[in-house]
């Protein structure tokens, strides 16, 4: 009780801090001497983009405030029928981790199926998926296909053979909670409206080095802040692979469509949950954060092995956002005025954002060259917003990990900042960039 007492405070307080000094560098750089802009037209343009941004942040914050998730079914005999597709390739005897998970999870029993998808792998994932289909009973379909494909046509292979009520997706690197199952389709029982839900996804070697430990304050703050005020607005923009859960019978008519899609002539392989996601979005339905429904992931070790997983991310948002803006003044419509409008915002403010950290690589390798105080400006900016949203990230795990929060802000601003514009410029590429090596060790499974 006394930890989560000085917690509240400390969160608290970082909040304070970072409000006040967000305004003050927003509205009054001259207070702070080396931030004061050296130019009058960059005097003058400051506090008017300043208050756009933090206009736009505060809404998103009192979205954020007002989530809560929704509650599981309390009887367990009145669970729908399900479905759990896991594509696997070349995951070696670590994907029964997974599969053992999901067999352990408090669902129902004869209104489970788990679908465990062998992507070709050059590796032996499909004899640990045989030996597992003799451990674990009937309940476990494997399917083996004959060449490697791409995770798109494995999911396709495993939502087509599924007769369920509802269709969940796990990785094969990952693994869920006992209750996961039953808290990631309580939104779709609660709302017949709701057509796709987004799991809360965590990393399951946050202890392996101090990049891992970044990754996991990225990851939850992604999802709990994210996510969490999108899904006030009845619009997750992408519910992750790594845990989703869709009505099968909307997305069934569909699946050809999403298995083949393109964008700029080139067939799309990657951001299959994105497109997913937008798919059930363009069909009128909604989308939902479910915030205790958790799995756990493993996340890359490695510099190289991070950039290759956000560009690969990068090229998923960038095509899907634009592909958004299509069916945006639609559903923009069907939400209403209030939630209407704001989502409309939130859709444009995505390839908005996109072209802006473009741009900024250019602009910003200007400033350094001509103007290198604009890097002291940038970090005490970071920073401050670092310390913003170590306080949220202290509101949903109180851990000191926070801190790492503001370290990984730094590292984005300069480790990551051009991994946004390659991807935009390289985005009919479809590499998966981060494929699993055979034999690659996982943490300890236990929960």
């Amino acid at each position: 009780m006394r930890r989560t007492e000085n917690a509240a405070t400390v969160t608290k307080v970082l909040t304070a801090l970072a409000t006040i000094g967000i305004l003050v560098v927003a509205f009054h750089p001259d207070l702070l001497g080396f931030l004061s802009p050296s130019d009058g037209q960059a005097t003058s343009l400051l506090p008017s983009l300043s208050a756009v941004l933090l206009a736009v942040f505060g809404v998103r914050l009192v979205l954020w405030l007002l989530y809560r998730p929704v509650p599981m079914a309390a009887d367990p005999a009145s669970l729908p029928t399900l479905t759990v597709v896991i594509p696997a390739f070349n995951e070696g005897p670590g994907v029964r981790t997974t599969l053992e998970s999901i067999f352990a999870a408090d669902y129902t029993a004869d209104r489970l199926r788990v679908i465990a998808v062998n992507d070709g792998s050059s590796d032996d994932t499909g004899h640990h998926l045989d030996l597992a289909r003799e451990a674990l009973g009937p309940r476990l379909t494997v399917i083996h296909l004959p060449e490697n494909r791409g995770k798109r046509h494995a999911l396709y292979a495993g939502f087509s053979l599924s007769d369920s009520e509802f269709v969940a997706t796990v990785d094969s690197d990952s693994r869920i909670y006992p209750d996961t199952l039953r808290h990631l389709v309580a939104p779709l029982v609660a709302d017949p409206e709701v057509g796709g839900v987004a799991g809360q996804v965590r990393v399951w070697n946050r202890h392996h080095s101090i990049l891992t430990r970044m990754l996991h304050v990225r990851y939850l703050l992604g999802f709990d802040f994210t996510r969490a005020y999108q899904s006030q607005l009845n619009t997750i923009w992408c519910c992750p692979g790594a845990l989703q859960c869709y009505r099968r019978a909307l997305i069934a008519p569909h699946l050809d469509a999403w298995r083949d899609q393109r964008f700029l002539g080139a067939r799309c392989t990657n951001g299959d949950d994105h497109a997913m996601t937008n798919l059930v979005l363009s069909l009128g339905a909604h989308t939902r954060y479910q915030q205790t429904a958790r799995v756990e992931t493993l996340v890359p070790t490695t510099y190289r092995g991070l950039t290759r997983m956000f560009t690969r991310w990068a090229r998923s948002a960038t095509r899907e956002g634009l592909r958004a803006l299509v069916f945006t003044p639609r559903r923009a419509i069907k939400l209403g005025l209030v939630r209407g409008t704001l989502m409309a915002a939130d859709a444009i403010a995505q390839p908005l954002s996109i072209a802006l950290r473009t741009a900024a690589v250019l602009g910003g390798a200007w400033l350094l060259l001509f103007d290198p105080v604009w890097l002291l400006r940038a970090l005490v900016a970071g920073t401050l917003f670092g310390v913003f949203y170590g306080a949220i990230y202290l509101r949903s795990e109180r851990s000191t990990d926070f801190l790492f929060g503001i370290l990984y802000g730094w590292f984005a601003l300069f480790g990551l900042f051009w991994v946004q514009p390659w991807a935009t410029l390289t985005v009919r590429k479809n590499g998966w960039l981060t494929r699993q090596k055979p034999g690659q060790a996982r943490p300890p499974a236990e929960l």
